[in-house]
């Protein structure tokens, strides 16, 4: 049985995943431009992708007391 602590940490990072990675987020970020001319946005969501897999790694490992 899956600790209730541990589904509601896991439930968290996907739905802060889901919201970092939708509409109004991704509006924002399109707008913005490094110096370069580079748009920011596959920065942003590789930022995202890869803070969502650490706090699932990090709530899978976790052991609670």
């Amino acid at each position: 049985m899956v600790d209730p602590r541990r589904r509601n940490r896991q439930l968290a990072v996907l739905l802060g995943g889901l919201l970092l990675a939708n509409f109004p987020a991704l509006a924002i970020v399109d707008r913005l431009i490094l110096p370069s001319g580079v748009p920011l946005t596959p920065y942003y969501l590789f930022g995202v992708w890869l803070g969502i897999i650490a706090l699932t790694a990090l709530t899978v490992a976790w052991r609670g007391s």
